[in-house]
C-alpha cells in the first residue's frame, strides 16, 4: 500500500501543473487571450474581440491523419482464435477511446491509460488527463508505471476524492484538509500496476505548444483590422470653422446626423493604410503556423485532381512526424494488449503472448487503391497474404477477410480467387442472357 506522504507529494504537484494544462485546454476549446484583455478606453468605439483557432485544428489534423482508419492487427503465428478474441473484446469501444486518448496527448503532450475490468466482467480501458492524474515510474528502463493517483470531483458532490493505483491495488480516499480518508480497497486484475503513460513525444510537449503566441498576433491584428472597419477608424472627421464641444460632437455621432453653421466645412481625413501590407503580415502568420506545426494548407495548396502520391508528397513532414507519433502510440498498444493477455490468461484460460500480434496504422489521406492493389497482387508468394491484406485501405480485420475468401473458394469449389471470380462473372453472364 503507498504511503500517505508519497500521495499527498504527488497531489501536490498535480496541483503545481495544473495551470500549464488549463491554459492548453483553454486554447483548445477557443478560450484564447484576447478574449480577455481590457476593454478599450472608450466606450463608443468598437471593441469586437476575433480568435482563430488554429489550435484545435492542428489537434484534429494530427488525429485524424494517425487514427482516422482503425487500426489493423495481424498475427505474426497466424492465430486467427486470437485476432477474433481481439475484435469481440475491442470492438465495440476501441476506435473512439483511441482517437480520445490521442486527443489528449496532443492536447498536453502526455496521456494516461488505464486498463481495469468492467462491470460485465470484461476487458476495458479508460483514459485521463494531465489535469486529474500523475504517476510515478519504477526507474527501470522501459519505465513502467510503479503508481498512479487521480484526484477527481462527482457532480453534485463537494467532496474531492482520490484514486491511487499501484502494483497490487486499487484504493480510493476521499481528500479533505490535505488528509486521506480511506474508502475501499481491492486488489486490481494484473501484475502490475495497470496504468500506461502515453506521451506526444519525447518533450511531452503540446500539439500546439509553440504556435500559442503567434496565434496571439493572428487574432490581435484580424481584431484590431475589424475594428478599425466597424469604426470608420481609417478616417477621421474634420470639422472646420465650427463651435463644438464634446457634448454637441457626441449627441451628433449619435443621431447620426451633422449640423454646423454657415461657411463650416466638413470632410474626412483619411489613414494611409496599406491594405495589401496587412494582408500579406496575415498570410505570413498563418504561413508559419502551418510550417511549425508541420501541416498542410488543405484549402489552398491542393487542386480536386491532385493525385494520392502527390498528396503524399506535399505531406511528408507530416509523415515524418506521424512515423514518431506512431511509434511512441504502438508501444502504448503493446502494453495494452499485455494487460489483455493477462485477463484472458486468468479469465478465460487462453494462455496466448501479446508479442505474436503486429499493429499497422493506415493513413486517412486519399490513396491510389487500383495502385495498391495490383501491388498486393504482384507480392503474392513472396510477402504473407495477411500482411498483404491488411495493406487494402479498405480493409479493417485483415484475417477475417481472408477467411471468408477461403469460405467462398470452398463454397464454390475453386483453389483461388481468379477462378471464382471468372466463375461468378460466367454465373451473370448467363443470367443475362
Amino acid at each position: 500500500m503507498v504511503k500517505d506522504e508519497l500521495i499527498i507529494k504527488l497531489i501536490e504537484e498535480l496541483d503545481l501543473k495544473r495551470p500549464k494544462y488549463e491554459k492548453l485546454q483553454r486554447y483548445y476549446e477557443g478560450d484564447h487571450e484576447i478574449l480577455h484583455e481590457k476593454a478599450k478606453v472608450d466606450e463608443t468605439r468598437a471593441d469586437e474581440r476575433a480568435y482563430f483557432n488554429y489550435c484545435r485544428k492542428v489537434v484534429q489534423n494530427y488525429t485524424g491523419y494517425l487514427l482516422g482508419k482503425p487500426i489493423n492487427y495481424s498475427s505474426k503465428s497466424d492465430n486467427k482464435d486470437f485476432l477474433d478474441t481481439i475484435d469481440l473484446y475491442f470492438s465495440n469501444w476501441e476506435k473512439e477511446h483511441n482517437i480520445s486518448l490521442k486527443q489528449l496527448t496532443e492536447v498536453f503532450g502526455t496521456a494516461f491509460e488505464v486498463s481495469y475490468v468492467n462491470k460485465d466482467a470484461e476487458f476495458q480501458c479508460a483514459y485521463f488527463s494531465p489535469l486529474e492524474m500523475i504517476v510515478l515510474h519504477d526507474g527501470t528502463i522501459d519505465k513502467n508505471v510503479s503508481v498512479a493517483v487521480r484526484k477527481y470531483k462527482i457532480a453534485y458532490d463537494d467532496s474531492t476524492y482520490v484514486d491511487v493505483w499501484d502494483n497490487e491495488h486499487l484504493t480510493t480516499y476521499k481528500l479533505e484538509d490535505n488528509e486521506l480518508e480511506l474508502i475501499e480497497q481491492k486488489r486490481h486484475f494484473f501484475s502490475r500496476c495497470p496504468v500506461v503513460e502515453v506521451p506526444n513525444n519525447d518533450l511531452k510537449k503540446s500539439a500546439f505548444d509553440d504556435i500559442i503566441k503567434i496565434v496571439d498576433m493572428y487574432n490581435s491584428i484580424n481584431s484590431t483590422a475589424a475594428n478599425e472597419i466597424l469604426d470608420h477608424r481609417h478616417a477621421y472627421l474634420v470639422i472646420e470653422n465650427a463651435d463644438l464641444d464634446i457634448e454637441e460632437a457626441t449627441k451628433m455621432k449619435q443621431n447620426g446626423i451633422i449640423l454646423t453653421p454657415a461657411g463650416s466645412k466638413v470632410y474626412w481625413a483619411v489613414k494611409d493604410i496599406n491594405g495589401e501590407f496587412v494582408k500579406g503580415m496575415l498570410k505570413d502568420w498563418q504561413d508559419e503556423i502551418y510550417i511549425q506545426t508541420n501541416t498542410v494548407n488543405l484549402n489552398e495548396n491542393f487542386q480536386s485532381n491532385t493525385s494520392g502520391v502527390s498528396i503524399r508528397l506535399k505531406l511528408q513532414e507530416l509523415e515524418n512526424l506521424s512515423a514518431i507519433k506512431e511509434s511512441i502510440f504502438e508501444k502504448a498498444l503493446k502494453k495494452r494488449l499485455k494487460f489483455f493477455c493477462e485477463w484472458l490468461k486468468l479469465a478465460k484460460n487462453k494462455d496466448w503472448d501479446y508479442r505474436d500480434i503486429a499493429i499497422s496504422f493506415v493513413r486517412n489521406v486519399p490513396v491510389d487503391e487500383v495502385s495498391i492493389a495490383n501491388m498486393v497482387r504482384d507480392l503474392q508468394g513472396i510477402l504473407p497474404n495477411e500482411e498483404l491484406v491488411s495493406w487494402l485501405p479498405r480493409v479493417n480485420n485483415p484475417s477475417a477477410s481472408i477467411q471468408k475468401l477461403k469460405d467462398e473458394q470452398d463454397a464454390l469449389g475453386l483453389n483461388n480467387l481468379d477462378e471464382m471470380l471468372k466463375k461468378k462473372n460466367g454465373v451473370s453472364n448467363e443470367q443475362n442472357e
